[in-house]
């Protein structure tokens, strides 16, 4: 009898081992980014979720799909695995999932904390947080655990949204649970996805027994009527009061790079018209200086010439009196004094 229990208790482990190992492989192999196929560097090949939730009792993984790394690290709260004890978690890792999953098959209170995943190859390194949140009872409310991110897509270009929320077991089976995107006009009016478009399409998934629901948006050939505001809607009912509503924007990136080149031709043309400036100034003032310089120095060396002009005037006015009669010397000495005065005056 104890043997039997054993065995099937044994056998259940193995296929709980079995269904998530083969889980983790292809909850990572599939939707991943379309850039990152023909790709080796290291990066994450998928939206990788930043919020948890978690029954207390459930089975529960967490993931980090990645490729081009050498290793990956998990800690929690810091701390690195293996835990070094059991207070601080119960979720153990899967070598067979290539480290990328770890996972738990009883969540409980220990196990609430911030999780890290680190990839590491021989020069760089990357890490991601995922904080989990051990509840008691299914919400009555989605919780949202991966909110759209809004994307810089040129015209003709792709471009995807994922959204994702946590709603739980429900015990009416009949209790509708539905997540939708919708298109937010100028005026914020909820437009329905244009179903004729063949650019323009949804998926939903779902993952840990329907607990967690989420969709992807992809636009395969971006058009001018693609842009704007989206919004991911998940209800559980009919009821605006069990409504969760996450919204981004495809923003087009052509008119960003435009107006980053117009700002900086702006920026080199004022630039040059400063530096024209600044020289035109320059050589203003070098031409100022320089024609004051010259009066200045033409003026000093014209009175210069004058007055060796006048001294030599004196000198030969008293060399011609040496020759000269008495009477007449004095009469002419006064003449040279005279032109002295007014040299001596200038």
């Amino acid at each position: 009898m104890f043997s039997n229990m054993r065995l099937k208790f044994l056998l259940l482990t193995l296929t709980v081992l079995y269904v998530t190992n083969a889980s983790a492989k292809i909850y990572c192999a599939n939707h991943t980014y379309g850039a990152s196929v023909n790709t080796s560097y290291m990066q994450f090949t998928k939206e990788v979720i930043d919020q948890e939730y978690v029954m207390e009792g459930n089975f529960k993984y967490l993931h980090c799909c990645a490729k081009g790394y050498r290793s990956i690290e998990w800690l929690k709260d810091g701390k690195s695995y293996p835990w070094s004890s059991e207070d601080t978690s119960s979720l153990i890792l899967y070598p067979d999932a290539e480290n990328q999953t770890i996972f738990t098959r009883k969540a409980s209170k220990i196990d609430e904390g911030k999780y890290t995943c680190v990839l590491r190859n021989a020069t760089h390194k990357l890490e991601h947080h995922i904080d989990i949140k051990v509840i008691s009872s299914s919400p009555d409310i989605p919780l949202a655990t991966f909110k759209p991110v809004d994307q810089f897509v040129n015209v003709d270009g792709s471009a995807r949204f994922y959204c994702e929320a946590f709603i739980g077991k429900k015990a009416l089976p009949n209790i509708a649970i539905s997540i939708k995107w919708h298109h937010l006009s100028d005026d914020s009016k909820v437009e329905s996805i244009n179903n004729d478009d063949n650019h323009i399409g949804e998926e939903v998934v779902y993952r840990e027994d329907g607990q967690i629901i989420g969709s992807y948006l992809t636009i395969t050939q971006v058009t001018l009527n693609h842009y704007g505001r989206y919004l991911c809607r998940i209800e559980i009912g009919n009821s605006y009061n069990h409504r969760l509503d996450m919204t981004a924007s495809l923003i087009n990136a052509l008119p960003i790079e435009a107006n980053f080149r117009s700002i900086l031709t702006n920026h080199i043309f004022l630039g040059s018209c400063a530096a024209i400036i600044a020289l035109i100034t320059f050589f203003l003032f070098l031409h100022c200086t320089k024609s004051w310089w010259l009066d200045y120095v033409g003026a000093s060396v014209k009175k210069e010439d004058d007055l060796q002009n006048k001294e030599l005037a004196v000198f030969s006015c008293r060399k011609h009196l040496q020759p000269v009669k008495s009477d007449v010397n004095r009469h002419l000495r006064n003449k040279c004094d005279d032109i002295k005065i007014q040299i001596g005056s200038s």
